[in-house]
């Protein structure tokens, strides 16, 4: 019983310190994610209200999300209309379109 206490106090203390070395190293909140910081898709709104809100309401883009639309396909289609985005934007978009459920942010 004592071995086996002084065991689990023995393998506690080592492991204290890579616990805290872990902790201490974790992704920050608004870690960079090429132009998008993590967490934060204003941005993405920015742009979307900017280019997309030209020929369709917030609601039609919030529901093709919704309904899990391909949001890639969709762009793609329409910069085949003349919808201009330049790279920055391109990359905001994607990493905003692969987010599991960007509408709850």
């Amino acid at each position: 019983m004592k071995s086996s206490i002084s065991i689990s106090v023995i393998i506690t203390l080592l492991l204290s310190p890579c616990a805290v070395y872990a902790a201490g190293n974790q992704a920050q909140s608004g870690a960079n994610l090429g132009n998008v910081r993590g967490g934060d898709f204003s941005q993405a709104h920015s742009i979307i209200e900017k280019n997309c809100t030209k020929c369709h309401s917030a609601d039609k883009i919030d529901s093709a999300l919704s309904s899990g639309k391909d949001m890639f396909k969709i762009q793609k289609e329409m910069e085949k209309r003349g919808a201009t985005l330049n790279s920055n934007e391109q990359e905001v978009l994607g990493i905003y379109w692969k987010h599991p459920n960007p509408l709850k942010q």
